[in-house]
């Protein structure tokens, strides 16, 4: 006995939904209906408006194979942006992949700071910004979109982290403003010849204790590249670094804008006492955290 195609039922869009939110709640997912939409919009290739207008069109069962599949690898613990392969930063679209750490909303503060500085400086000359740690690009490229007259140097370690940089601000048309380099921490900035030149240096990097990497998110620990989430013990590794040579990298009254990790601006605040920074001011997060830290050369 066959079954001809009339005879064959079809998912809706709505039930699809529906399916994919039970499958993610039980593998306790968070916002399992947002993510199982997004999911669905990327294997249809449409965008929310036609998910919430077409609930109640029918989907080919071979892309209802393909939602299930993305659905199957959200819920093993895979990241989200690593299965759609983008994420939203200020306002902008940037492509992320394994290997290169996703941009978070908190990173934000420590943009709106740099081009707020940036913003007092003289009209006469462009400032040099470098941005130590760069992984997708996502602040040297919004500061380049943003900063028409700034130069711009984006910094990794990671070669491959730069090629996804790279191609990022190819998209949003900065490709020709930004120079990246691959080196370790300040490294390229010494290679450069730039000791003293700086402007302001920018860095969100490696903060997280590793003493406490069972309590990061699953997806997280296990996704994420280990090297820019991670930095001693203490959590203060890559900070001590940073500190030590941003004087000398920096002109005078040059800026250093970093990100911080919880419980770390005590820390922090010892070591740019000791390196000879000036600390100009903090910005707490929306939870009301310490997130970003801006010092001066003094």
């Amino acid at each position: 006995m066959t079954t001809s195609l009339s005879e064959i039922v079809l998912p809706t869009i709505a039930q699809a939904i529906a399916e994919g939110a039970a499958r993610l709640q039980a593998s306790q997912v968070d916002e399992e209906r947002r993510t199982a939409g997004v999911l669905l919009c990327h294997a249809l290739g449409i965008d929310r408006t036609q998910l919430l207008t077409g609930s109640e069109q029918e989907i080919a069962g071979s892309d209802y194979e393909e939602y299930l599949r993305l659905v199957g690898r959200r819920a093993a613990g895979e990241p989200l942006q690593y299965i759609t392969g983008h994420q939203e930063f200020y306002s902008l679209d940037f492509m992320v992949r394994p290997g290169v750490l996703i941009p978070r909303p908190e990173t934000e503060f420590l943009v709106e700071r740099v081009i707020t500085i940036t913003n007092g400086f003289s009209k006469e000359a462009g400032p040099l910004i470098v941005d130590i740690g760069t992984g997708s690009g996502c602040i040297a490229i919004t500061l380049a979109v943003h900063l028409a007259r700034a130069r711009v140097i984006a910094t990794d370690i990671s070669g491959a982290a730069l090629e996804v940089a790279r191609a990022n601000a190819q998209r949003h048309r900065v490709g020709d403003r930004i120079q990246f380099i691959e080196g370790d921490a300040l490294e390229p900035v010494a290679r450069l010849g730039l000791e003293g030149e700086v402007d302001v240096l920018a860095s969100n990097p490696p903060y997280v204790e590793e003493a406490t990497s069972e309590l990061v998110q699953r997806e997280v620990r296990e996704w994420e590249p280990h090297a820019a989430l991670f930095a001693g013990a203490d959590g203060l590794e890559f900070y001590r670094r940073l500190l030590l040579d941003a004087p000398r990298c920096l002109k005078p009254a040059g800026y250093l804008v970093c990100e911080i990790g919880y419980g770390q601006l005590d820390a922090i605040l010892e070591l740019a006492d000791a390196s000879g920074l000036k600390v100009v001011d903090s910005t707490k997060d929306l939870r009301g955290v310490p997130r970003t830290l801006v010092m001066r050369r003094q």
